[in-house]
């Protein structure tokens, strides 16, 4: 049985996901013709970190799945103004059958009536505020968009993405390190690519482009990878994408202890690169304490992590 959202994402405290959702049937619906609709993911989440109490670590999208690691900010969104958090609002859910109706340009800024009128509702303000931090709140206006520009631009109606997207608590920062590695290597995982910058839609040419001082592709901004630089970073994942590619899994290399401190060996670490995630059990990265302290808020005896594949015992 699957473990309820609620029992993973607390959206009462700042906290970091590893998000996952592919697409209907595995299909390449982003890609095989259809890679602009990769940039219009990437221009969704940019959309919505400009707006949302949600930042990113990590994002990569692929012919017919992403990856977002993702941190919410309740806390941040606490400090907003119930003005702020009305006009944030409105900017991703516009009512432009309202608009239409009361003969409102489509695209423009809320008016003073729209605001007015949430202000007004009694509790909405309360509702909106909790929205504004949600994971799945996010992940639900980063996904619908997509879907239905991409019916409209094949003429069909039904499913895009397929069920609900698969989530990660990422317990600390040795844990966000090593999510954030795993997903900037997904397409050299998948032989798309033999550098992993190679790929441009994801973090890592990003951050890649910050190194060199040229323009970014994408306005996604990236929070800072706990205990790297971006030229460290990037050098860490350069150094990875060597080891799993076909070939060169004898490379010798030296695991980082933020890493060991994960429990990981080079061996177990190059197999959970070369592995998906989200094929197998695991609702938690992290280190032992962060996995036994995480065990005890869920009241469970133990929590499966896609690192290992046994569970650790808290």
């Amino acid at each position: 049985m699957p473990t309820p959202r609620r029992s993973i994402v607390d959206d009462t405290k700042p906290g970091v996901y590893h998000c996952i959702s592919r697409c209907v049937r595995r299909a390449h619906l982003c890609g095989d013709g259809y890679d602009h609709r990769k940039e219009w993911i990437e221009q969704q989440i940019a959309f919505l970190t400009s707006v949302m109490a949600i930042t990113v670590f990590a994002h990569q999208v692929l012919g017919n799945h992403l990856h977002a690691l993702l941190r919410i900010r309740p806390d941040l969104a606490a400090q907003w103004s119930d003005r702020e958090v009305a006009v944030r609002y409105l900017r991703i859910c516009p009512g432009n059958w309202r608009r239409r109706a009361k003969g409102i340009p489509i695209g423009t800024d809320p008016t003073e009536e729209e605001i007015a009128q949430i202000l007004h509702e009694p509790g909405r303000i309360d509702v909106l505020r909790k929205r504004l931090s949600s994971l799945s709140w996010f992940m639900a206006k980063l996904k619908e968009p997509v879907a239905r520009r991409a019916n409209a631009e094949d003429g069909c109606k039904g499913r895009f993405w397929e069920g609900r997207f698969r989530s990660f608590a990422v317990l600390d920062d040795e844990a966000i390190v090593a999510t954030a590695t795993y997903i900037d290597l997904n397409a050299v995982r998948a032989g798309l690519v033999d550098r992993p910058e190679d790929y441009p839609h994801g973090s890592i040419a990003d951050r890649v482009a910050a190194v060199k001082g040229t323009d970014s592709r994408t306005q996604i901004p990236l929070q800072p990878i706990p205990g790297y630089s971006d030229a460290r970073y990037v050098e860490h994942v350069d150094v990875w994408a060597r080891v799993i590619l076909p070939g060169k899994r004898s490379m010798k290399t030296t695991l980082p202890p933020i890493l060991q401190r994960l429990g990981l060996t080079q061996l177990t670490w190059t197999d959970a690169l070369l592995s998906q995630w989200d094929d197998i059990k695991g609702t938690a990265i992290g280190t032992a304490a962060s996995l036994a302290a995480e065990a005890a808020r869920r009241a469970s005896k133990w929590i499966c992590t896609p690192l290992h594949t046994s569970p650790h015992r808290a």
